[in-house]
């Protein structure tokens, strides 16, 4: 089957559920807006439409929609409800938050390579150090600073201990159990 030439995209904005659900109220307001305004307005009057935030924008921009026109306001709202039901989710956790650029990079290649509307959600988890952990509905990837230290303890023992440590890891070294005299202790003056 070819793809929709109608369909609607996501911007790389829309990042997560939360962004979703930010669009999908603010349909609803406009919604809202455009009746009472049509219930009072008279017959040929223009309808205003409020500002819109920059995800709705943005949304609206990328996907040519005329918001006075109801068709496209019902598509862009249903559209948007099964991309909050339906869409593969991802949660990836970081060490610090992370920036918008980031994350808009973040999810411009997720999208391109993975799935047109995945959506990724954001977690902190500062005892990773650096990195991140990506967790999907049934897959968990580990790609933090603790874990490869974890996964390379041996090598790093090794390598503090060099190896004639590993070589010789059950020899017990006693310690000298007398000090030993300084040259100059008992050296008159």
């Amino acid at each position: 089957m070819a793809p929709d030439s109608t369909a609607l995209t996501l911007p790389v904005v829309v990042v997560g559920l939360i962004d979703v659900g930010r669009l999908i109220r603010e349909l609803d307001k406009l919604e809202s807006n455009v009746q009472q305004q049509t219930i009072k307005a008279e017959q040929g009057a223009e309808i205003q439409l409020p500002k819109f935030s920059l995800l709705l924008d943005q949304f609206v921009e990328q996907n040519k929609l005329d918001m006075r026109n109801e068709g496209d306001r019902k598509r862009a709202h249903e559209f948007l409800r099964d991309v909050r039901q339906t869409a593969p989710k991802v949660h990836m956790s970081f060490s610090a938050n992370p920036s918008a650029q980031f994350l808009q990079k973040l999810t411009f290649w997720m999208r391109q390579n993975i799935h047109p509307q995945v959506l990724i959600a954001i977690g902190l988890q500062p005892g990773i150090g650096a990195g991140s952990v990506l967790r999907t509905t049934n897959k968990y990837f580990d790609m933090s600073l603790v874990k490869s230290f974890a996964d390379s303890r041996g090598i790093l023992m090794e390598y503090l201990h060099g190896p004639e440590a590993s070589a010789g890891q059950n020899e017990v070294v006693a310690p000298p159990t007398e000090p030993v005299a300084s040259p100059t202790e008992g050296a008159a003056v």
